[in-house]
């Protein structure tokens, strides 16, 4: 159920001109969704740093002309809508067409039905670092693509965030050291510092009951002050199931902290998982 979010922000402008397409973004998000790597989150926030979103708002009464003649809304008239995840955290819903608007209701079938206008991530950024906002993020295409943006992505969107580059070293002995650092989104993959040993136990009897699954590699993961657990999965096919499997076994047990499963990737492998020893592998099991 989405609920209302009244701000107090500059007048709000009917929505006029071409239609609402986005084909950059839905293509970046499309390729995420294929492979989440270093490359296709970078492409993600470049595609976001120019994308015009409808945002779904209940509007009161009815908009008036301004000095210039121009149809407007006054701040009070405006509520923005919020979702709630399963995890009880707060969202702004934003769609990449009016398409993707149709797949997800964002009110009850009792509430005044919402309209949309059109947001960037700049104007998103300046609502959730409001001190009164109790949003962590954004979603893009809830009911479809469920794009989770949390806040410190959309501020780095929209240029109000800028991260440095660790520096590289020439010594490949050091290199080895140092976790892998995307600059644009800031993301570490480095071993855990608290080791979850109930939720890797329950990882590991749950992977050797699936055939399929070869071997898993476990990080700890850093999105800037963000931190979630990172299982990497090769298998014998790249079947969804086997992910939410795992997921299901690692999720109770992680103490709410996030989990991602993804299957292995050549640059994985190579940039991330390196000479890790595998949490679980089919080649050990007797």
């Amino acid at each position: 159920m989405a609920k209302g979010n009244k701000k107090k922000k500059k007048k709000v402008k009917a929505i006029q001109g071409s239609p609402i397409v986005n084909p950059e973004l839905k293509r970046a998000i499309d390729q995420l969704k294929q492979e989440n790597s270093m490359e296709t989150q970078n492409a993600l926030t470049e595609a976001l740093k120019n994308a015009k979103l409808l945002s779904p708002v209940i509007i009161d009464g009815e908009p008036v002309k301004d000095e210039t003649g121009r149809m407007t809304l006054k701040p009070s008239q405006v509520r923005f809508l919020l979702i709630n995840s399963k995890d009880g955290k707060t969202f702004f819903p934003a769609f990449t067409d009016i398409e993707e608007t149709r797949k997800f209701q964002v009110s009850g079938e009792n509430d005044p039905k919402p309209q949309n206008v059109v947001r960037t991530m700049k104007e998103f950024d300046q609502f959730l670092r409001d001190p009164k906002s109790k949003a962590a993020g954004v979603v893009i295409n809830p009911g479809s693509d469920n794009i989770v943006i949390p806040k410190n992505l959309v501020s780095l969107a929209a240029g109000t965030l800028t991260l440095a580059a660790a520096p590289v070293s020439d010594s490949p002995a050091q290199q080895s050291q140092t976790p892998v650092n995307n600059p644009l989104l800031n993301v570490r993959y480095v071993e855990p510092s608290i080791y979850p040993t109930k939720m890797i136990n329950a990882v590991y009897d749950h992977c050797a009951s699936v055939p399929e699954i070869d071997r898993v590699f476990f990080k700890q993961k850093l999105t800037g002050n963000i931190v979630s657990f990172w299982l990497a999965v090769e298998a014998d096919t790249k079947d969804q199931a086997i992910l939410d499997g795992i997921l299901a076994a690692a999720q109770p047990l992680a103490k709410d902290v996030p989990v991602e499963c993804v299957f292995v990737t050549d640059q994985m492998m190579k940039e991330i998982i390196k000479e890790t020893v595998a949490l679980y592998d089919r080649a050990l099991e007797l």
